[in-house]
């Protein structure tokens, strides 16, 4: 064998994440999986105070999937040094999500003690 046959491959940098590309990763961070979290916790009929419970659960689990999706991209792109532009993009990304989430995160303890009459 050559010396060329016995290298793997590059790739460039910043161009997946262990074999999931970004908009992937983005897709299902911000989008599938809050969405999926959603519909699973909603009730059938008129909710209870444990469905109120398990729906804020959802909630702060889905914004925390979103903030994690997010702040690995950008911290997968600096450790693969990926360009300065690609950098930018997805700390601006996370400058947008994670203040974003985080007021999600306290708007569902908000409601939950609204929805608790606590």
């Amino acid at each position: 064998m050559t010396d060329v046959a016995t290298k793997p491959r590059p790739t460039r940098p910043g161009t997946s994440l262990r074999g999931y590309s970004a908009p992937l990763v983005l897709l299902l961070g911000l989008l599938v999986v809050p969405v999926a979290l959603a519909l699973l916790t909603t009730p059938e009929g008129a909710p209870a105070d444990e469905d109120y419970v398990r729906m804020a659960f959802a909630s702060v689990a889905a914004c925390t999937i979103a903030i994690v999706s997010v702040v690995g991209l950008l911290v997968d792109r600096i450790v693969r040094r990926a360009t300065p532009s690609t950098i930018a993009l997805f700390a601006v990304i996370a400058l947008v999500v994670v203040p974003w989430q985080l007021s999600g995160i306290s708007g569902a303890s908000d409601l939950l003690l609204t929805r608790l009459s606590l």
